[in-house]
């Protein structure tokens, strides 16, 4: 009940004991009356005491009248409030089932769309990359100056369109739960020092500073070509996004177990490039990021695009932030990202070394 509708309560309740009081009291006055007998100034006394007290009493009760009959107002009106909301809550929650119907079954359609075109793009692309790649290498003779440049072209194009079709069937397999991890002993310090190497022509081109520091650590129970993909998705995202002549740092460590306890080993990539706005940070996670329409400048993946990203660097479609995430969380890891605009941006990535995560545990939480 509201407030109102508490307050006119209160003032029924107290005109209905002042009521009661005048009753109270009209009936002393009769029965003194009655004992009293024919003694004029007494009788008279009593009788302009019992009129007053009459008009009293009568004035009462129709203030309570009037107060029943608007408290009965109210709360019929109260009740039509109640059953219109109640009514346009039922029809609201009825919508929003409807609406979480048909994105589930949009989403359902985009997945198994990504799917099909990507598994039907990839049977051709092998066979369109592996014929370039014989005739790059002059398996079908020597190529003339004129031809080997476009075909260099044409080569580098095609295996840029088929890491995107791999990526996008990587896309279907994580959101349909589907990808499947090869376990095994495998050193992480091994992993991110081969990524380096492969992605090193690719930084000094751009004149970026790449410095590691990989500590001895405990291997781990995971699939190794999984955490090279991991690996090269944020060593290529920060290349991507760090300015010429910029830098590069890339740790692997065991984490300090005062704030990670547990036991994980953990890896950390920082570049000082254009940073991520703090309400963007959650949204660097989701697929096809460059085209989701950030606002500009808003850093990693916004729709104006930073001046070094062209189409021919790496992951232009921005799933490789996404790929990164479900792989780690596949592993049982965890994988956050800290950044200042215009100053850094840092990924650190934690995975569990296998004889010391219980079945139950929880990925720890970055604090």
């Amino acid at each position: 009940m509201t407030m109102r509708g508490t307050t006119q309560q209160d003032r029924i309740t107290e005109l209905e004991d002042e009521l009661a009081a005048a009753r109270r009291t009209i009936d002393v006055l009769i029965a003194r009356l009655e004992r009293v007998g024919t003694s004029p100034p007494t009788q008279s006394e009593m009788f302009d005491a019992a009129v007053r007290i009459s008009n009293v009493l009568e004035e009462r009760t129709r203030e309570v009248e009037e107060a029943r009959a608007e408290f009965r107002a109210l709360h019929a009106n109260l009740d039509q409030i109640v059953r219109q909301r109640t009514r346009a809550l039922a029809e609201s929650e009825t919508q929003l089932r409807a609406k979480n119907v048909e994105l589930e079954r949009q989403g359902k359609i985009k997945a198994d769309f990504i799917s099909i075109a990507a598994h039907e793009l990839r049977t051709p692309l092998t066979s369109i990359v592996g014929y370039l790649d014989l005739f790059s290498e002059g398996r079908f003779g020597e190529l003339s100056p004129l031809i080997e440049r476009p075909m260099t072209s044409v080569r580098r194009n095609a295996h840029r369109l088929k890491r995107l079709v791999n990526d996008m069937l990587d896309v279907s397999r994580i959101e349909g739960g589907r990808m499947m991890l090869r376990r095994g002993p495998v050193d992480l310090g091994e992993v991110v020092n081969d990524v380096v190497t492969e992605l090193l022509p690719l930084a000094r081109a751009r004149e970026l500073h790449v410095a590691t520091h990989i500590e001895p650590v405990e291997w781990i129970d995971a699939d190794r070509d999984k955490l090279h993909q991991i690996a090269v998705n944020l060593v290529s995202n920060a290349i991507r996004y760090t300015p010429e002549q910029g830098e590069i740092v890339i740790d692997v460590d065991e984490a300090p177990s005062e704030r990670y306890p547990g036991g994980w080993v953990r890896l950390r990539v920082r570049d000082n490039g254009v940073g991520i706005a703090e309400e963007d940070r959650a949204r660097i996670f989701d697929p096809f990021l460059p085209y989701s329409g950030l606002p500009s400048g808003s850093g990693k993946g916004a729709s104006s695009r930073p001046a070094n990203h062209t189409s021919a660097a790496t992951d232009p479609a921005g799933l490789g932030l996404f790929i990164a995430r479900g792989l780690v969380e596949l592993h049982g890891g965890l994988i956050t990202v800290d950044s200042q605009p215009d100053v850094f941006t840092e990924f650190t990535v934690l995975l569990p070394f296998k004889h010391r995560l219980r079945q139950d545990a929880d990925p720890p939480v970055d604090r």
